[in-house]
Order: structure tokens, then sequence, then C-alpha cells
């Protein structure tokens, strides 16, 4: 470290347009807007340092310059990241950097000269810092979300376990038709209402990873509007998941009152199937019989058919009818 080298402190450097002549901007294409970074001596300490643009995130001028609209530059905050040796006060070993920071602005059209210069637009700075904040963080941020996501889809899945249970088939053996079609809806009904809860939720509490662009000041500060507007809509989120898990709920008892109290239905007589002494067979429902010696089958058609003493060679139980 240089004996005279200057001490480090923390301060905004008011730069100006002359202190930035000498900056470049690094592109990713000599003809293209896309502005990957900018280098140049510290308008401080005149150490060189530089910036890497962040062009996304998961999360006026001076003298006689033209004046550019938000749309047609890119405004960052620069911290002098020199790595020179700057001593600081209280502390035993030096700092790389003289602390210093300041606004540069770049036009995204490579053909207007100079490629950096002061910015003087002080109400970007909070969108700015947030951009900073956002995109030193977003790698943490998006591991923290993925994480807190694994809670939800794990309540999603428990879902079809609590109405597993309200649905199983011995509960709905004994109901009729109508029944059985009224209790389905309505636990489809409380699982589609549970997992639009669980997601409204979720979403309110660690919001949805999305890519924003961030390439002009217009953007920046569009994204930064949202931003502050996140919590109102966060707290929508919220109400809308209650309500939501709150009609899943109500579904839900729905479908148990359908299989505890809805009336049951007539309980049906075995599969037979009837062997007559041509040999053919008759396959169907065991129905009462209406006088003695005789045998009626339903078939699986419904059309229903009657079986005298004489014409039967055998009679079996079966499981099911195959035609």
């Amino acid at each position: 470290m240089a004996e005279d080298a200057m001490p480090y402190r923390y301060r905004q450097h008011m730069v100006t347009d002359d202190e930035l002549a000498n900056w470049d901007v690094n592109r990713a294409d000599i003809d293209e807007n896309d502005i990957l970074g900018v280098k140049g001596p510290c308008p401080n300490c005149r150490h060189p340092t530089e910036l890497s643009v962040d062009r996304s995130v998961v999360a006026g001028q001076s003298g006689g310059l033209p004046t550019l609209a938000p749309s047609e530059r890119m405004t960052r905050i620069c911290d002098c990241a020199c790595g020179e040796e700057h001593p600081r006060a209280g502390a035993e070993e030096p700092t790389e950097s003289c602390g210093s920071w300041w606004l540069v602005t770049m036009p995204l059209d490579p053909d207007v000269t100079p490629p950096v210069r002061a910015a003087m637009d002080a109400s970007l700075l909070p969108a700015l810092r947030a951009v900073q904040k956002a995109t030193a963080t977003e790698e943490s941020t998006l591991r923290s979300m993925a994480e807190k996501w694994v809670a939800g889809v794990a309540a999603l899945l428990g879902l079809f376990g609590v109405v597993g249970v309200v649905m199983g088939m011995d509960a709905l053996m004994g109901l009729s038709t109508l029944g059985r079609v009224v209790a389905g809806i309505f636990s489809g009904v409380a699982i589609v209402g549970a997992a639009g809860a669980v997601v409204l939720a979720y979403k309110a509490s660690y919001g949805w990873p999305v890519e924003v662009n961030l390439e002009d000041d217009h953007l920046v500060a569009k994204w930064f509007d949202n931003r502050r507007g996140r919590l109102k809509k966060a707290a929508g989120q919220l109400r809308r998941g209650v309500v939501w898990a709150l009609c899943s709920l109500g579904a839900l008892v729905v479908a148990a009152g359908c299989i505890w109290f809805w009336p049951q239905s007539s309980p049906e007589g075995p599969l037979i199937e009837v062997t007559r002494g041509n040999d053919s067979k008759v396959c169907g429902t065991l129905l009462d019989s209406k006088t003695d010696h005789e045998l009626r089958i339903r078939r699986p058609n419904g059309e229903v058919e009657l079986f005298g003493a004489p014409d039967m060679r055998s009679v079996k139980n079966v499981d099911s009818c195959h035609s």
C-alpha cells in the first residue's frame, strides 16, 4: 500500500461528465445496444475500476449533452472496485476500495457519444439501490424460495391422502349412482380449492420467481414501482387463499355428508351364469323370482330373462360377465 494512498471513506462522489470522459462501455457486439459493463479510472482515487451491468434480476443530463429518454439509457450505481489498498479508520487491514460510489448513465445506442455520462436523475437512486440489493442476493433468495415451496408441494400431495380417506371405495359402495356423483363432484371441488389455497398462501409469503428485464431506466422504474406494490398484492393473495381454504373445507364436509347421510341403494343380487340345455350361457344379476321354479336374470344390457327349471343345466356364481 502506498504511503500517500487515499483513505477509505464511503460516500457518494458527485461525478461529472469530464471525469468519465475516458470511460469505455463493454458491449456484447459493437453494433448492438447490449451493454455488459463499463470501466475507467475511479473519479475519486483515479485507480482503474469497472462495473458489470446486470440486465435482469430474478426479483436529466449535465452540461450541453442531449437529454436521453429513460427508455434510451441505462443508469447504474458504480462503486469503486479498484483493488488498490486504502487505509480504513478503525480497521487493522486496508480496504481494496476508496469507498466512493457514483451514478453513471450509458446511452443504449452505440452511436451516441460519449458512451458513459454522469447521471443527474437522482429520483432513480432508490430503485437502483433495490436493483443492487436484488442482484447481490438473487441466488440465495431463489434457493430460499425453492426450499419454502417444497413444503407447499408436500401439502398439495397430502390433499390426495385426505380426500382418499373420505372417498374410499368402501365408503362409496352403498351409495346410489347419484350419491356417488355428488360426493365425487364436491371432493373434486375440495381438491381444487385446497390446491388454490396453498398456492395463493405461498405466493403471498414467498412470491413467484421470475426474471425481470432491467435493460433501461424506464424498466428499472417500472420494476421498482411494482416492487413497492408487492405488499398490497400479497395481502390480497392471502385473503383469497383463506377464502379458497374455507370453500375447500365446506366442499369436503358436503362430500363426507353424502357418504354418511345419503340414502343407501338397495343391494343387488349376485352375478350368476346359467348354462341352458343347448349349452348356451347367460350371465347377469340374479333378481327376486315372482314364481316358484323360476329364475330371473338381468343381463348387463338391462334385458331381463326368465329361466324355468327344465331349461337350466347348471347355475354358478361369477365375478363378472364377459359378454
